[in-house]
């Protein structure tokens, strides 16, 4: 850290200006461009010992990055400043760099390749002033770079004289492959059966898995590609300058459509699994390394083929190209900001829209940054906080085996509390056990605060407060009713019959407390949004995932509403939707209000973006950090 401290001293503008582009060498679009650049129009084999050097390199990476668990710089001093801009390519544990790590593989692989000595230098160099550029913005330290160079240059030292004999025995590199691959499908089998630790930070684990089922998917890709372009294709990267960058831009257009538009289809079809990006990948490799190059002989001038299949790959290259620019013209235009300026919503019937310029305050999980979500302990941290008032208190409900309605986000009760240790298995489901079992358990167990704590992880039996314990919807509202007047935003977590009881029993526990109409109820679950409609009309509900698909797709077309209008009161939506779905927008937030439908987003934890939907007029903003909130959000 004193290295960082220095380099924190010397900054200027124009520093962080340089630093923050030539940082970009080392991200994974920089990585992919480079790596089809040579596959296409270099050296085939150079391609694949640049591949399976950064696969390894991110395999052994994330490996140690979730094994030692070190926190970013800023984590570990919060007083040290970084440079804002790096903060978001900055995800997960500090320690080894992994822009370092792909920028060894990206420009050390062709260095060591090359036999030309000034072309050699400048590759090094940009290497060494990539690793500087992740100290001077503040990310990581000189151990993080340092570890990250040292992965690096082994790889490329031992993969080298592997894929240099494999040009005239494949059998190199067929090994190579294959170690690739069962090293990846190993490390992806790790993560998900390892029983880590209850400090463990979700995000940072989320981000290794996906990134292994990303190595998987490439890795098979691969191997089965080199298999088939040299049985079957045996493509030629020859060809004039001019054409070479005309089968490069193509190319590249249609890699980078194709991996933006097979993301929400296949997130659809794995149900968000991480398995997806395995999928997504293997067929992004496959594409690029097996039917991209059947085009290739279309730009090498002379090229002696059919007029059948010369007329047949141009018409492919054409729908392709057509297709591609289509798909990349879609998700830019719902992925771009609109200009639409905010209307003044001073006069709505809607009671859950406010006036433009203020912006309700909602306590996502009754504020479960701050406290154990869903706990008494989180309720009261935000009833009786002299720092923020909340507006909303949003949380979520599933029924025990007994019927009662407790709070709790997921099914199973494992990422919260000491269920696994105290039941003795995993994956325990809530409805599997009765409320009085469920009362046993710690339900802040693995709550981790911002300075990487777990405060009450090793409390146990009758040293658990009673704040900690799972309380029912009962026991949450006979406390936040004793003390003051809130609004809700409740969903419904089961499905099928189990979400009809507990839109039953959440109605009747509404009306008992007289706050059925200041309650917002929300499901995933179609057939249980349906139920309500039928059964209980006069309860305020949020809309469902196919009602806000229509409902953003006539908000995009500037359709007119259905005859019989809508019958939700608000949406509830995230500021973004697959990764570039913008749902941020003020023409969304416009066409809601003129409808007289309120908008509500989640999971917003910093100012900046909640500053943002203020200014293009949301009506509510969820929070897992309340706190901040308050500095930034103006009441009604």
């Amino acid at each position: 850290m004193e290295f960082l401290y220095i380099l924190e001293n010397i900054r200027t503008p124009f520093l962080d200006g340089l630093f923050s582009v030539i940082t970009h060498l080392g991200s994974e679009t920089l990585f992919l461009a480079i790596a089809l650049i040579i596959f296409w129009c270099v050296n085939k084999h150079n391609g694949y010992y640049l591949l399976t050097v950064g696969f390894f390199g991110i395999i052994i990476n994330q490996f140690m990055k979730l094994v030692c668990e070190v926190p970013r710089p800023w984590v570990r001093d919060p007083n040290f400043t970084i440079v804002e801009s790096a903060r978001a390519d900055a995800a997960g544990y500090s320690f080894p760099s992994g822009h370092t790590q792909n920028v060894v593989s990206v420009l050390g692989c062709p260095a060591r390749s090359t036999g030309n000595g000034i072309l050699r230098f400048v590759l090094v160099a940009l290497i060494l002033l990539t690793a500087f550029s992740r100290m001077y913005l503040g990310v990581h330290t000189p151990a993080d770079v340092g570890v990250a160079l040292l992965i690096g240059a082994v790889l490329i030292f031992a993969f080298y004289p592997l894929f240099e004999k494999g040009r005239e025995k494949p059998v190199y590199i067929y090994a190579s492959l294959s170690l690739l691959t069962a090293c990846s499908l190993a490390y992806v089998l790790f993560c998900e059966l390892h029983s880590w630790p209850v400090d463990i930070d979700a995000h940072n684990l989320e981000e290794g898995v996906k990134n292994g089922y990303l190595v998987l998917g490439c890795a098979a890709a691969m191997l089965l590609s080199f298999f088939l372009e040299r049985k079957y294709i045996n493509f030629e990267v020859k060809a004039s300058f001019k054409q070479q960058v005309l089968k490069v831009v193509l190319g590249l257009v249609l890699v980078l459509a194709l991996k933006a538009g097979l993301k929400p289809l296949l997130n659809i079809f794995f149900d968000g699994h991480l398995a997806a990006n395995a999928v997504r990948y293997f067929l992004l490799v496959v594409f690029a390394a097996c039917v991209w190059p059947l085009s290739f002989p279309w730009f090498v001038k002379g090229c002696l083929m059919p007029k059948w299949l010369k007329k047949t790959l141009k018409v492919l290259a054409i729908v392709i190209i057509v297709l591609a620019l289509a798909v990349g013209g879609i998700v830019l235009w719902v992925s771009s900001e609109s200009r639409d300026i905010p209307v003044n919503t001073d006069n709505a019937a809607n009671p859950l829209i406010t006036p433009l310029g203020t912006t309700l305050l909602s306590g996502h999980r009754a504020g479960g940054g701050i406290a154990p979500e869903n706990t008494m302990m989180a309720l009261k941290n935000c009833v009786e906080s002299t720092e923020y008032e909340l507006d909303i208190f949003e949380f979520d409900i599933h029924l025990t085996a007994d019927g009662i309605p407790v709070l709790l986000h997921d099914s199973t009760l494992d990422r919260t509390s000491d269920a696994a240790e105290f039941f003795g298995e995993e994956d325990v489901e809530v409805g599997e056990k009765t409320f009085n079992e469920l009362k046993k358990l710690n339900m802040g167990a693995k709550f981790v605060s911002d300075s990487g704590e777990a405060p009450y992880a090793g409390l146990r039996g009758d040293a658990v407060p009673e704040d900690l314990r799972i309380i029912s919807l009962e026991e949450a509202l006979t406390y936040l009713e004793a003390n003051g007047s809130f609004r809700y935003i409740i969903e419904i977590k089961n499905s099928g019959a189990r979400g009809y009881d507990a839109a039953d029993k959440l109605y009747n526990t509404l009306k008992d407390f007289d706050c059925l109409e200041r309650t917002v109820v929300g499901t995933f679950n179609n057939e249980v949004t349906a139920y309500m409609d039928t059964k209980y009309p006069d309860m305020p509900r949020s809309a469902g995932v196919s009602e806000c698909l229509d409902f953003y797709i006539r908000s995009l077309l500037g359709l007119s509403v259905p005859a019989d209008g809508f019958n939700f009161v608000a949406l509830q939506i995230p500021t973004e939707y697959f990764g570039f779905v913008n749902l941020g927008t003020s023409r969304l937030v416009n066409y809601a209000h003129a409808n007289d439908i309120a908008v509500q987003y989640w999971t917003i934890n910093d100012q900046e973006t909640m500053s943002y939907l203020q200014s293009i007029g949301a009506d509510a903003v969820m929070t897992d950090v309340p706190d901040q909130g308050a500095k930034v959000l103006v009441k009604p």
